[in-house]
């Protein structure tokens, strides 16, 4: 029997990445500019907003998405096309000249490794979203391979003291917590309520058809379910955010039933911290969201399958905690968001924030950030 010609992966991938190149990305005829400031990554543009609003900055798109054909015949008439990629990113820094380098999107590796090719501007990355371990096992494979090559940045900005404590073995780079750079841009301007008649539950995705249900989205539905029992019995007024835009709730009615609560559909930014903000009692099953809430004292409880993310990079060994629990029956959902409401403000915030900043700290306006960038632009 004769076996069938496949085309190897490699080409596959070859051809879409050539077909991607010349008819999706945008070509830029113009010298870029010099700038005092250079982002590394367009997706790092939109939460640096405050920032830059008022600045001029110019962008490496690290995706390709955007190529300067100035660059590109300047590298390969200067150095040729061996190392054509290397040699365009260090050619653009150069024609920028940039003081401080700036990145939202830290999971990528590449940023660390610039101060190396180019170190003649302050290199800053935030950190935006949890890290599990393929981050720093990258960093660990890549040192034995390249004679223990330094991963390296002037400031690294992360989410909280456990990120603190990781980045210290991997990058060589001053650590800073600053929490959620979008959570930080909206600060609480308010007083915290004494009586609770209000609970938000804060969605996660929705399952894609019924085999989902029971393999990864049971959790959140069974939640939900003894919530909204809760929420009967004590008189209080249920909503749920959704995690999409759009008005889906028929969706939503679909998995989580045809009950006693309010829908509260995605916006924008903004409008989802400006609801968060104004939340007396946050539940959900475990989210970035609930974790940037607690960290401004906003009350609260979740239920996370693994405290607080699976995966994680310092995941914490036991059940349960004051305002969270990994096991959950009605019983316990209960009696954890009954021994938070009984709380004082005061007694509250002692607890929380021992356990919270761990994970993700709260700096308003993100001044620490601007503070140092504007020391490394003087």
């Amino acid at each position: 029997m004769l076996k069938k010609n496949k085309t190897p992966r490699k080409i596959i991938l070859i051809v879409n990445f050539f077909i991607k190149f010349f008819f999706k990305t945008k070509w830029k005829f113009l010298k870029p500019k010099k700038s005092n400031i250079l982002i590394y990554d367009r997706e790092s543009i939109g939460e640096l907003d405050f920032y830059l609003k008022k600045k001029e900055y110019e962008i490496f798109h690290t995706r390709y998405e955007q190529i300067n054909i100035y660059i590109i015949l300047y590298t390969i008439l200067v150095d040729g096309i061996k190392n054509l990629k290397e040699n365009y990113k260090l050619n653009y820094f150069r024609i920028v000249s940039p003081k401080v380098v700036i990145t939202l999107i830290d999971e990528n590796t590449g940023f660390f490794k610039l101060k190396n090719l180019y170190p003649y501007a302050k290199y800053v990355s935030i950190q935006i979203i949890f890290k599990d371990n393929r981050f720093y096992n990258y960093i660990r494979d890549f040192k034995k391979k390249y004679n223990n090559f330094k991963f390296r940045s002037d400031v690294s900005f992360v989410l909280g003291n456990n990120d603190k404590i990781k980045y210290k073995k991997y990058l060589k780079s001053k650590i800073v917590s600053l929490g959620s750079i979008k959570n930080n841009n909206f600060p609480l301007k308010k007083n915290y309520n004494k009586k609770i008649d209000k609970i938000l539950f804060i969605s996660g995705s929705l399952p894609k058809n019924r085999k989902d249900v029971e393999t990864k989205y049971l959790r959140a539905i069974k939640i939900f379910n003894f919530l909204e029992s809760y929420c009967s019995e004590k008189n209080i007024k249920l909503f749920l955010l959704s995690k999409y835009k759009g008005n889906i709730l028929s969706k939503y009615k679909e998995y989580y039933g045809d009950g006693n609560w309010k829908f509260v559909a995605k916006k924008n930014t903004q409008e989802t911290y400006k609801i968060i903000n104004n939340s007396q009692f946050i539940v959900s099953e475990n989210s970035t969201l609930t974790y940037e809430a607690f960290s401004k004292n906003i009350k609260g409880v979740c239920f996370p399958e693994v405290f607080p993310y699976k995966n994680y990079s310092r995941v914490i060994n036991k059940k349960q905690g004051f305002f969270w629990s990994t096991s959950i029956s009605k019983k316990i959902l209960f009696s954890k968001i009954n021994k938070v409401t009984k709380l004082n403000q005061k007694k509250w915030k002692n607890i929380v924030s021992k356990e919270i900043k761990n994970i993700i700290t709260y700096n308003p306006q993100n001044i620490i950030f601007s503070k140092t960038v504007d020391k490394f632009l003087k």
